[in-house]
Order: structure tokens, then C-alpha cells, then sequence
């Protein structure tokens, strides 16, 4: 990828993902759509139910209506990481927020302990806001809506669609096509990257309380305020954004978990 290519012979990759939640370090990739495309035309693309290997919350399948039946033969996000490599690495992506797909894309791989891919990419929002002034809304339905593009909301296909062709209409506007990726990339203000927004290890204690490598009960408060009380054995200690993490062996869920530390009331 070079920054003095034309933007009218750069290759893109627009990209979404639906998930089980909010949060990177403990929700999980449940379906993710991707489209190699130029100004003019789309090259290929790719969709996938993923089999985020735990349940669905109810209110979450409201959202975008994926059932843990639907993805129970699904491949993992483990069997998708060469295609998602396939898609980003020789591309610049654009995503509408980027920030909530690469922090998803960055855990995964994190997880697995393997590399992230070095992914950059445009915000269609960002951009959206910069060149379209005073929209009533910068949602991605909504600018969808106002441009005349039909898509199925939450449907990450759909939605990379989407954010496809609001990009395209942003270059028309901005009569960009004689633009370079470098003459693209100061507009929006620099190009967003996967390894900025990622998950980092620490060897440095990010809570005193919580010695690594031995077992300890900790009183933590879930996400809806109820107070639980875990047996861990904390192995890792992580910085995402600016929420510090403990990766730890849960003897009650007998699985690997993660617990931010600033829910944790009590040590014993």
C-alpha cells in the first residue's frame, strides 16, 4: 500500500462485525462481512456466521437476530483469521466507527496469541461529519437513508455495504478522485490502526491486591451491579484503552477469564 497511490486505483476493504456486546475483552465476534472494492467497482467479498464459542444474550439477538442455534456450526474466529488477513492487510478498510471492529478483530487475535493483522482504516463516520455538515444524525441507517442505499441494519454484510457506498459518495462530493491516499489520509486526519486501539500486556502489577500466578477469591461487580464472588487464578495482567484487565483461570466457569480490575471490591 503506498500513500501516493490514486485513490481511484487504491483497494479497499469495507468491513463489520456483529457481536455478543459492548466489550472487547469479554464479548465475542458473531458474524463479520467484508468487501474488497474500488471507486468503481466491487472486487469481492466474503460473510460469515462466527461461533463466538459462548451464549448470545436475548436482547443482543434482538439486535441484530443471530441465535446461538444459528451459529453453532459456524467456524470460530480462529478459522477465519487468514481470510480476515486476506481482506485488511493488502487494503486501506472502511469502517463506520472502526474503533469497535478493530478493538473486537485486535482481541481476537489476542486471544489466540497471534499477531494482529496490520490493519488501517477510514471512518465513514468521521468522514461522514467532515464533509455532509449538519446531518441530523451521522447513524449508519440513517445517512443510509438520506442517500437512498438500502441495507439490512445489523447484518455486517449489509452494513459493510453500507458504509461502501457512503464512502464512495463521500469521495464524489470531495471531488477526490484525484486525490492520493496521502491527500485522503490528512482530510480525515490521519488513518485509524489496528495496533493503536489494541490490547496490550503489561508486566508491571496494575492492582497491588492481585498477585500473579497464585489462587485468590475476588468480590467483583458484574455489568448489571451484582456483586460475585470468584476463586481465580490470575495469569496476565492487560491495558485496553484505559481499562486495566486481569486474565485469569476461573475455577467456577473452568475457562479463561477476563476482570477489570476497577470492578474488583474485595481480595482474599
Amino acid at each position: 500500500m503506498e500513500f501516493t497511490a490514486p485513490v481511484t486505483n487504491t483497494l479497499f476493504c469495507a468491513l463489520d462485525c456483529e457481536t455478543t456486546g459492548l466489550n472487547p475483552i469479554i464479548d465475542r465476534i458473531v458474524s463479520i462481512g467484508l468487501i474488497h472494492f474500488t471507486v468503481d467497482k466491487v472486487v469481492d467479498s466474503f460473510y460469515t456466521l462466527v461461533n463466538p464459542l459462548k451464549p448470545i444474550p436475548p436482547h443482543v439477538t434482538m439486535l441484530h437476530g443471530i441465535t446461538a442455534a444459528m451459529v453453532k456450526k459456524a467456524p470460530t474466529i480462529s478459522e477465519l483469521f487468514a481470510t480476515i488477513e486476506r481482506f485488511t492487510v493488502k487494503a486501506y478498510c472502511v469502517i463506520h466507527n472502526p474503533r469497535f471492529d478493530l478493538s473486537f478483530i485486535d482481541s481476537a487475535f489476542h486471544q489466540y496469541n497471534k499477531t494482529t493483522p496490520d490493519i488501517k482504516a477510514f471512518d465513514t463516520v468521521h468522514l461522514a461529519r467532515k464533509t455532509f455538515k449538519q446531518m441530523p444524525s451521522y447513524n449508519l441507517g440513517k445517512l443510509c437513508s438520506h442517500f437512498g442505499i438500502t441495507i439490512n441494519a445489523h447484518h455486517a454484510l449489509s452494513d459493510a455495504e453500507g458504509s461502501m457506498e457512503i464512502f464512495k459518495r463521500i469521495i464524489e462530493r470531495l471531488n477526490a478522485e484525484n486525490w492520493c491516499i496521502r491527500d485522503l489520509e490528512r482530510y480525515h486526519g490521519g488513518i485509524i490502526s489496528a495496533d493503536s486501539l489494541a490490547m496490550r500486556s503489561t508486566r508491571n502489577p496494575i492492582d497491588s491486591r492481585i498477585p500473579l500466578g497464585y489462587r485468590i477469591t475476588i468480590i467483583y461487580k458484574d455489568a448489571s451491579g451484582n456483586m460475585l464472588e470468584r476463586s481465580i487464578l490470575p495469569q496476565r495482567y492487560f491495558i485496553i484503552g484505559k481499562n486495566n484487565y486481569i486474565q485469569a483461570y476461573c475455577y467456577l466457569r473452568n475457562e479463561i477469564r477476563y476482570f477489570n480490575t476497577a470492578r474488583i471490591i474485595a481480595v482474599h
